[in-house]
């Protein structure tokens, strides 16, 4: 997660067409929005909690101090839900549900970018602080 934190900090400012809002495309329901934003961030999560691990272990520390999982979650849901909801606006959940989700990258650039469903909170203070790091040279 670290390093996907860091690329997508470095990314390029990305702009998406811009769908009509609010309109959704066959298929999508609260229920499958809600479920595709839980794997968005549980897919953000894992990740992000096996590099925290292995960076304690890395560093000599084989018990650190729990990962601050809700804060996380808390921070990474409504990005997720926002850019969930945005594809709903471009695909229907069968093209979304077949792996067609490249068409919401550059959504997912632009929100890295600090523009639409910017990450807030613990989330968008990592990419915040994976930027600093890199600027820095580190």
């Amino acid at each position: 997660m670290l390093v996907l934190i860091a690329t997508l900090a470095c990314a390029g400012a990305v702009t998406a067409a811009e769908p009509a809002p609010g309109a959704q495309k066959a298929g999508w329901t609260d229920d499958e929005l809600n479920v595709a934003a839980y794997s968005c961030t549980e897919g953000l999560l894992q990740p992000t909690l096996r590099d925290y691990k292995a960076a304690a272990a890395a560093r000599g520390n084989p018990l650190p101090k729990p990962f601050p999982e809700k804060e996380f979650r808390e921070s990474a849901w409504p990005m997720c839900l926002c850019i969930v909801r945005r594809a709903a606006e471009i695909m229907t959940v069968a093209e979304f549900a077949n792996g067609q989700n490249e068409k919401t990258d550059p959504f997912i650039k632009e929100a890295m970018q600090g523009g639409r469903c910017k990450p807030e909170g613990l989330l968008g203070q990592m990419i915040e602080d994976a930027r600093k790091k890199q600027r820095a040279g580190g």
